[in-house]
């Protein structure tokens, strides 16, 4: 872990905080946790940022970020009362909460809510010019695919198997057919996309991404189009969001490209209070500016996108700000 990284969020962070209004307040509140992700990663700084904006409320500053688990061990966490802010992505968020699965092999966590959709990751697949367009539909009939699909555990690889899945084939199909999946991180599937060790790269990142912006410059490839009924599947099956990448967001390509999003979203339990999480939406709502400055990210987000992508309840006090913005019926 390099420390520029380290440092560079940390400082982010804290000049987050101090640029924040010192507001006098006679409210209270219990204490609450809002667990992330690790101290040089995107989540913590995002948490510290919404933490600061919804401590302006109360006195003490009852809301604390913590490192987190991940996005399935936020999910449990929060579920489970061990904390009452975390986040997770929509996929996992839907399997804990339905539970019954191999996310988690019992019953769900079914109080879990949502509290606003965040800043999404799109899946992005793109594939050489003699790649066919049916690659994915003809692995089940035998078809040979050479294909990177990410790190062990990440949530890409978890997304491109469960998009083959709702082909009807797996994996092991894809080897037994005489191709191979790649894992690793993405640095190295980019270079073996670039070097024809593969032919169809994938990442589950922002639009724009340099590496599609690399693979797409060296090699004659295009991005792949899911289609409608496999995207509505994903929908239903695993929680994610139609997503379409717009035209020109990648050199010679002159259409949308019909895609899915992965929600980050932040997440609750049906134990935590109305107020605070209306206040949460609230002021995250009226102060863009001030989340762009702890995490770029943000800079495409719009407030009325909070309301939007959600795969399992949303959380009455978030329900009714969207209601009073219109954001919701």
């Amino acid at each position: 872990m390099r420390l520029s990284k380290i440092l560079g969020t940390a400082l982010a962070a804290a000049a987050f905080a101090g640029a924040s209004p010192v507001l006098a307040q006679d409210k209270t509140h219990d204490v609450a946790t809002f667990v992330s992700g690790g101290p040089s990663g995107t989540w913590f700084p995002t948490a510290t940022a919404i933490s600061q904006l919804v401590n302006e409320a109360y006195e003490g500053q009852p809301v604390s970020t913590i490192p987190g688990k991940g996005a399935i061990g936020n999910a449990l966490a929060v579920g489970s009362g061990k904390a009452e802010f975390g986040l997770s992505y929509g996929p996992f968020l839907l399997a804990i909460y339905k539970g019954g699965n191999e996310i988690l092999d019992k019953k769900g966590l079914d109080n879990l809510r949502v509290v606003a959709n965040v800043v999404p990751n799109t899946v992005q697949i793109t594939m050489a010019g003699d790649v066919s367009d049916d690659i994915f539909a003809d692995v089940k009939d035998g078809a040979k695919m050479r294909i990177g699909v990410g790190a062990k555990g990440s949530s890409n690889i978890f997304g491109i198997e469960k998009l083959l899945m709702e082909y009807g084939s797996d994996f092991a199909k894809v080897e037994s057919n005489g191709g191979f999946v790649m894992e690793g991180q993405q640095e190295g599937l980019l270079d073996a996309f670039l070097n024809r060790q593969i032919d169809v790269y994938t990442n589950t990142v922002g639009i724009g991404a340099s590496d599609f912006q690399q693979a797409l410059a060296a090699r004659d490839a295009r991005m792949f189009a899911i289609p409608e009924d496999i995207r509505d599947r994903m929908v239903e099956d695993w929680g994610y969001v139609k997503f379409d990448i717009p035209a020109g967001t990648y050199e010679g390509q002159t259409e949308a490209v019909p895609s899915l999003d992965l929600s980050t979203l932040i997440i609750t339990n049906a134990d935590v209070d109305d107020e605070i999480v209306y206040e949460m939406v609230k002021r995250m709502a009226e102060n863009k500016k001030r989340l762009v400055s702890a995490y770029s990210g943000f800079s495409g987000w719009q407030p009325e996108d909070m309301a939007k992508g959600n795969p399992i309840p949303l959380h009455p006090g978030a329900l009714k700000y969207f209601k009073e913005m219109g954001w919701v019926d």
